[in-house]
């Protein structure tokens, strides 16, 4: 007879939906990984790979990122930077020790010259840094006021964290 844990079908499913991981709720409810993970599936709750995931929140701002940009931007340093460093505020734990260091080379950057990441398709190297102002708080892109984010975990994920903060969202 399965005993009671109290993580019914319903909180499986707001839990997924606000992004916790598996083991996060394994640990919250006191059942093992491999219980959540297995119910999840069975619930058709599929997790995207965080890199195809944060692919998809940037192409909501810049086309480069879509499967169908012709560009070779989305190659450039400060692109694969951007997206590593997502990827580390997300949690990936796929992540080398190359991309590690990457990812706190590029936060150390913006910190030190006071910059958030822009692009323009137009120009060659399509991306440039710019000072940060105080509109932009402290996202790391430029991010116009009119778009609204795909999802609140992606916006708090491109913003620095407070310096001595955890680096996952």
């Amino acid at each position: 007879m399965p005993i009671d844990t109290g993580l019914t079908d319903a909180i499986l499913v707001k839990l997924f939906h606000l992004g916790k991981t598996d083991r996060e709720i394994a640990e919250q409810f006191g059942v093992t990984v491999q219980a959540v993970s297995k119910r999840r599936v069975k619930l058709d709750l599929i997790r995207k790979p965080v890199s195809r995931q944060v692919n998809e929140w940037l192409a909501t701002r810049w086309q480069v990122f879509s499967p169908q940009e012709g560009t070779g931007h989305h190659n450039r340093y400060s692109a694969k930077a951007l997206r590593v460093w997502l990827r580390r505020r997300l949690g990936d734990d796929t992540l080398s020790a190359k991309q590690i260091d990457m990812a706190e080379r590029w936060e150390r950057r913006l910190r030190r010259e006071g910059t958030v990441l822009c692009y323009d398709p137009t120009t060659e190297e399509g991306w440039y840094y710019r000072f940060r102002t105080k509109a932009d708080n402290r996202l790391v892109i430029d991010w116009p006021r009119d778009l609204p984010f795909p999802d609140e975990r992606f916006r708090r994920a491109l913003e620095l964290p407070l310096e001595g903060a955890a680096n996952d969202v």
